[in-house]
Formats: structure tokens, sequence, C-alpha cells
């Protein structure tokens, strides 16, 4: 692992314009930088028209030996789809607010192409110290978190442009500065995959904020959870917020305005004890829940509501007696009809029971008939007129 630091403007393909720290002094480089080192902008301005992969990415100041100035950036320009890898650090000096050049790394308009993120984007120390900044209305991916820094209003990754965001894999984190956010969406941006968990912080410090009207957020598989401040706050009018097989703790979901929507399938947890709802919304909120917790205590788990559909598995109405209305809400009606065992062949099961009636059609079947008949057991008992007489003539001459 090495440390450089530019010594000018200029390409980071170009070598003149880095220097390497070889444990005493700087010296010119003899290497491009690369994945194993941590690279500084020094107060330059490094452009990056190609893919560049560093351990970190940095333009904080760094006191002696290295004597490293703060400030400058690195900027994302040119018409090449580029992967950037490594660890974006936003800067311990404060900077100005709401504008790119607070940024650590700055993917300017004039990108002109997909860009492929893998790595983490942190918020600086320093207040409005962010990351990452995408000024680009091109296509973005991201590997990795984007965490907020402790300077307040230093955001992990500020997105200012309309972009699509194919893809999202990695937690969004909210911590401890103020109003600093670990994903600050502020354009009418399309995120269609968002894969990764959401986690709020403290001091207002949301996990994924967004402020613009227009957009379209869809997270999957993930959880939301709250620190002191919710993992998911939407302020943007207009806006849809769908999640997919999410699950969601109580307090983690904030929607601020009227005209968004909420769409939203998996698991939710509420703290009835404090009286928290996992999602509360002041727009509408379309509910495809798998499970509806009931917290009374903190493991939010002790009364679960399931659909009915989950939970009843119901009988067929063809195998439920005529007549008989059952099911969650009194759903269904039986509609199989079952004979009186009056009209029932004899002995052949039916209801609860067997069937009375006899229908000999056969001398074999009468005799069969008679024998379970109770009247035909009562008979079998009774002796003939000639069997009587033998029974009386041996009495008397006994």
């Amino acid at each position: 692992m090495a440390i450089y630091k530019a010594i000018s403007n200029g390409n980071a393909d170009t070598l003149a314009i880095w220097e390497i720290w070889d444990g005493s002094a700087w010296v010119a480089a003899s290497v491009l930088p690369s994945l194993d080192d941590d690279v500084y902008t020094n107060n330059f301005i490094v452009t990056v028209t190609t893919s560049q992969s560093y351990n970190s990415w940095n333009r904080s100041s760094v006191e002696a030996p290295y004597n490293i100035a703060q400030g400058g950036q690195f900027q994302i320009d040119g018409a090449n789809e580029i992967t950037i890898q490594g660890t974006i650090n936003g800067t311990n000096v404060t900077q100005t607010a709401s504008i790119p050049l607070s940024a650590c790394v700055n993917r300017l308009a004039t990108h002109t192409n997909t860009l492929h993120r893998v790595g983490d984007d942190v918020g600086g120390s320093g207040n409005q110290s962010y990351g990452f900044w995408n000024g680009s209305t091109y296509d973005i991916d991201l590997v990795g978190n984007q965490q907020d820094g402790s300077g307040g209003n230093s955001h992990g990754f500020y997105n200012r442009a309309a972009a699509t965001f194919i893809s999202i894999v990695g937690n969004q984190q909210g911590g401890s500065g103020n109003y600093s956010y670990g994903f600050y969406n502020s354009a009418a941006a399309t995120f269609t995959s968002i894969v990764g968990n959401q986690q709020g912080g403290g001091n207002y410090s949301y996990g994924f904020y967004n402020n613009a009207a227009g957009s379209i957020i869809t997270f999957e598989n993930s959880f939301q959870k709250t620190g002191v401040r919710q993992a998911v706050y939407n302020d943007g009018d207009s806006t849809t917020i769908n999640f997919i097989n999410c699950r969601a703790y109580a307090n983690s979901i904030y929607n601020s305005k009227s005209t968004a929507t909420i769409n939203f399938q998996g698991i939710a947890y509420n703290d009835l004890q404090n009286g928290t709802m996992a999602i509360q919304s002041l727009g509408t909120v379309n509910l495809d829940l798998s499970v509806f917790y009931i917290g009374l205590t903190p493991t939010y788990t002790d009364i679960a509501l399931y659909p009915a559909s989950t939970l009843e598995n119901p009988p067929a109405t063809t195998d439920v007696r005529s007549g008989v209305v059952y099911g969650i809400g009194d759903n269904y009606t039986g509609t199989c009809a079952v004979p009186p065992p009056a009209s029932v062949a004899l002995n052949v099961p039916v209801d609860d029971t067997v069937g009375e009636l006899v229908t000999a059609t056969t001398p074999a079947d009468f005799i069969a008939a008679l024998k379970a008949d109770d009247l035909g057991q009562r008979l079998s008992k009774v002796a003939t007129l000639e069997e009587l007489v033998n029974i009386l003539t041996s009495l008397l001459n006994g």
C-alpha cells in the first residue's frame, strides 16, 4: 500500500501529476496509483475519464510529515463507460452547502455514459462534506454502502440529477451528524432496485432521504430500521416508493407528502407500547402484508396478524354440508348435499353413521338384511311350534 498525492491539475492517467510517499519524503511517482493505494487530491482537480481503482479516494488535509492540503476534487468526465472502485471519503474541513465542489468525487453533467461505482461512499467530519456527488443524468449502478459522516449535512452520496439508478446493492446508513444522510436524493431520479438495509441515525440523520418530486424508488429484500430517526424519509411530492419483500420495524418509514404513494409488501413490526407504527404517511399507503406484527414489548413479535388467505386454508365448498356458512367473515357456504341415513342402503357409511334402508332384491339379500336388522335379530331367538312341542314333551317325559 502506498500514499499518493496530486501535485497539479490533470488527468488521473497522467503520471506526472502524482507523487508518492517513500517513507520519509515525497518523490515523483514511477507508476500510477492502483487498487491498494490511498490517493489525495491535495487541493488540485484530478480529472477521471477512464476506469480507476484505488483503496481510498480523499480530499482531506493530512498533517506532518505528509503535509497534504485540503481541497480539490476528483471529477468524472467524458464519454467513456467508467468503473470507479474504492472507498470515497468526504473531507475533514467544512464546505459550502449543496454545491458539487463540496464532494470528494464529482460526476459531472458532461459525463455521458454509464458509471459503475464499486465501494463505500462516506460523508466527512467537516460540515457539508459529501462523499460522492452525481450531476449526470446517464445511468449509474452502485455496489457498496452509503454512510453519512460525523459532520453536519455530510451525506455519503448526494444525487442531484434525474438519472436512472439501475441498481444499488448496499446499505444506506444515517449516523451521528446533524441532518446527515447515507443517501440524499434531490432530483427526479428512478431507482429501479435498492437491495440492502436502511438504518436511521440520530439528530435528523436518515438512511435514505428523498427531497425530490416525481421520483420512483424501489427497495427490495431489505429491512428498514430506525435509530433515533427513520430509515427512509420522503419529502418529495408525487413520489412513488415501493417496498418489495421488506421488513419494516417501528418508526422506520415516514412520508410527509399527501401526493406521494407507498406500496409495501412484506412484514411490518408495530410497537403499540410506545404508539409507533412501522409506516407513517400523510399520503396513500397500499399494504400487501405477509404478516403484520403488533409489539407490546421491544421484541415486536407478541401478536401477529396474518392475511385470511394465510390463516384459513379453508376446505372447498363442495366438501362442506350444504347451507353451512363458514370461514373468516362468513365468506363461504357449503354445497355438499348429505342424504339422511334412512335413504341410504343398509350399513353403507353416510355422514357420521351408516345407512338404514333395506333394499333386498334376492332371497339371499333379504336374509342378509333381515339378520342385520333389529327385528331380524329378535326373530332369530323365536322357536317354531314343532320346536316348542318337542321341548314340552321332553319336559313331561322327564
